[in-house]
């Protein structure tokens, strides 16, 4: 179903993001979602660990984050 008939008779047709917002359904943006908060989370653990630790070095921001990462997981082990 790429289109439909309009009032006047004439064919619609839908451009390919339409066709995609449509058929994409609640699991895709759910799991968008999801992973959006786990990265603001991540980043709000990581904020004042940069203010500290950061030092203008790539390697450490990579070494923050994957620490921020541990403890976001560890936050939702059980106990």
């Amino acid at each position: 179903m790429e289109g439909g008939f309009r009032m006047d008779g004439k064919e619609k047709k839908l451009d390919q993001f339409e066709i995609e917002a449509k058929t994409s359904g609640g699991a895709v943006f759910e799991q968008g979602v999801k992973m959006s908060k786990s990265n603001k989370a991540i980043r709000r653990i990581a904020e004042p660990l940069m203010a500290k630790h950061w030092k203008d070095s790539v390697t450490n921001l990579h070494r923050i984050y994957r620490v921020a990462e541990y403890l976001h997981k560890r936050t939702k082990r059980l106990k």
